[in-house]
């Protein structure tokens, strides 16, 4: 006995029962499978069959769309043609058949799926492309999504791609800066951590500074082991523009208010000293009861790390350390300079630059130089190696190292907005409102 699997579509009047139409999909003789690859249906083949019922339900599902009512004088429309229209959808690619109608009052319905919808690209496509983008590169992400569709799809090209990070980064960053004062209660304290990364600019070895922001409740701060900790909850931002800092102020005041901030949240917030970075923290001073700023200990540690003293200067050196750990910053500054005066030091110009840099790194920081050993024993925060943490995500791993793509300012932002919402795990609510604000609802 010879068996056959048979699929069949039937488009019913649900009323009467009547078939309207009736369709074979996909019609296959059994056959015994001698490989692994024989036995059910190969990927192409399943995209075939996704295409054909694709096809069959929007064939029928788009006639319901016809406006017969117009929508300017209420009148009854009259048909006037069907228009062929693009339509992507995840995995496959389709020809819809728009029916078009007018009214003698002068108004024509849309002709295509984009004039219905707002876009012929799927919001399920439109995500998955925009998360592919913000991951890897343009090519990639075209050569990633081509092979789950068994197919070279224009709709998948590298160019397209970056249209839709482009489209989905400059939507985020409207719904992020939308946001408005809504706590009724304030949380009482919001650590907030803020540091840059250099990306690759286009042009010989050139390269921009993006700044990133990490807001989150210092309960939601739980210790994993001994030497490490994890967020359990936070709301990251960032921007590569060159505004003087206006976007980042207003993502950043607004990751702040997402967390809680209100007129009686302290917020502590660490950083390496840099004036963008202090810019951007006491941007919020007036929206807060304290702004407590805090040169944090991860920085300060690098500084030193960075140098290589010789033994004659190692004692005085780690004295400079310790009086920082302490916060005494007057006395690290006098060990610094007795340090200095170390013949074999004065003599090494290099060493006595770095010297000299950090030396300067401490004066101009003393106001946010704290007793960092107090606030561990306390359990207070004291270090920002979180925020590196977030630069490394956010940044480097597509955005600078190997990664050999070179990057405008608006390029990399919007893939910044992207990978920040996927890093606050806000990702799924954000999508939601760009997908509003994408798409529309049809007559």
């Amino acid at each position: 006995m010879k068996k056959v699997v048979r699929f069949i579509a039937q488009c019913i009047d649900s009323d009467s029962g009547d078939i309207i139409e009736e369709s074979i999909m996909n019609e296959k003789v059994l056959s015994k499978a001698d490989t692994l690859k024989g036995l059910g249906y190969t990927h192409i083949e399943q995209i075939d069959f996704l295409q054909k019922i694709q096809d069959f339900k929007i064939k029928h599902q788009i006639i319901l769309n016809t406006i017969s009512t117009c929508p300017t004088c209420a009148c009854k429309t009259k048909k006037v043609g069907i228009f062929k229209s693009k339509f992507h959808a995840v995995l496959t690619d389709h020809r819809v058949g728009v029916q078009r109608t007018h009214c003698n009052c002068g108004w024509y319905s849309p002709t295509s799926v984009e004039g219905l919808f707002g876009s012929n690209i799927h919001p399920d496509l439109l995500k998955k492309q925009a998360l592919q983008g913000c991951k890897e590169s343009y090519e990639k992400s075209s050569i990633s999504l081509n092979a789950e569709s068994a197919n070279q799809r224009p709709t998948n090209g590298h160019s397209q791609i970056s249209r839709v990070v482009k489209l989905v980064g400059e939507k985020l960053e409207q719904v992020k800066i939308a946001i408005k004062p809504i706590n009724k209660k304030s949380t009482p304290e919001l650590i907030a951590n803020i540091d840059g990364g250099h990306i690759k600019a286009r042009g010989d070895n050139r390269s921009f500074e993006a700044m990133i922001a990490t807001v989150y409740k210092p309960e939601k701060l739980k210790r994993v082991d001994k030497n490490h900790t994890a967020l359990e909850a936070k709301t990251i931002v960032a921007s590569a523009k060159s505004d003087e800092q206006t976007t980042m102020k207003a993502l950043f005041k607004n990751a702040c208010i997402t967390e809680g901030m209100g007129k009686d949240t302290e917020v502590i917030c660490l950083a390496d000293g840099a004036d963008n970075c202090k810019s951007i923290a006491y941007s919020i001073e007036g929206d807060c009861k304290s702004m407590t700023y805090i040169l944090d200990w991860f920085h300060i540690a690098m500084k030193f790390q960075n140098i290589s003293m010789p033994e004659t200067g190692k004692e005085l050196f780690q004295s400079t350390k310790w009086n920082l750990w302490h916060g005494n910053c007057d006395k690290a500054l006098e060990r610094l300079k007795e340090l200095m005066k170390i013949e074999i030091i004065a003599a090494d110009k290099s060493l006595s630059v770095k010297l000299n840099k950090l030396s300067t790194y401490i004066s101009n920081n003393t106001d946010g130089i704290v007793n960092y050993e107090e606030r561990k024993n306390k359990g207070l925060v004291f270090t920002s190696n979180l925020a590196e943490s977030t630069v490394n995500t956010l940044i480097n791993e597509r955005q600078k190292g190997k990664q050999k793509m070179l990057w405008s300012r608006e390029g990399a932002h919007n893939v910044l907005q992207i990978r920040a919402a996927v890093r606050s795990e806000s990702w799924v609510k954000d999508w939601k409102s760009v997908e509003d604000m994408v798409y529309k609802l049809a007559a």
